[in-house]
């Protein structure tokens, strides 16, 4: 009976939130286990072992902390907390399918003119060269070619026009192009 009083008040999300945001230790500890097991079940339908989902699910934890000053209770908790996990879930499966990335994205064309003998040596490159790259491009030649998703939908989720999407990834792709020859000359 004692180890539950020391979470009175916190079953009422609006005060949960406030103590989460304060950094209350047993807010934090109250939220922690009452939510763990509810986004791990949902990260098991989603990746590959349990290892990979409590990971993920400790990430979203993490990413929810350092953001919570932007939760505006439009949501439930849970909710915005699933929407956290649905992000770390895409960083998780574009990290594991980045070597995958020279198969799928339309410079392949332009990478295949570059004689490489292997796939492999080639990802490992094409790896490099978007660490090299500006932020904002290389997550938008991801979400492009990695995530698949449409200019329209990136359009709708940055808040720009079709056409700028569409001219800043041109721009993504010449400076993928651009670094590429200099990584090139340098090998």
């Amino acid at each position: 009976m004692q180890s539950l009083n020391r979470f009175v008040g916190f079953d009422n999300e609006f005060v949960l939130v406030q103590a989460l945001k304060k950094g209350e230790e047993l807010a934090v500890e109250y939220w922690f286990k009452k939510y763990r097991l509810t986004l791990k079940k949902i990260a098991l339908t989603k990746l590959p072992n349990s290892a990979v989902a409590a990971e993920v699910v400790q990430e979203t934890f993490i990413n929810c902390l350092q953001t919570l000053n932007l939760f505006k209770g439009n949501s439930s908790l849970l909710t915005w907390m699933q929407s956290v996990m649905r992000h770390e879930i895409s960083d998780y499966y574009r990290k594991r399918y980045a070597k995958k990335f020279i198969q799928t994205i339309p410079l392949s064309d332009f990478l295949l003119e570059q004689n490489y003998k292997d796939a492999a040596s080639s990802a490992e490159l094409v790896s490099i060269v978007l660490k090299k790259m500006i932020k904002k491009n290389r997550e938008l030649l991801l979400k492009k070619y990695v995530d698949c998703q449409k200019v329209k939908d990136i359009a709708i989720e940055t808040g720009n026009t079709v056409k700028a999407v569409e001219s800043d990834l041109f721009r993504a792709r010449q400076e993928f192009k651009t670094l590429w020859l200099e990584l090139d000359s340098q090998i």
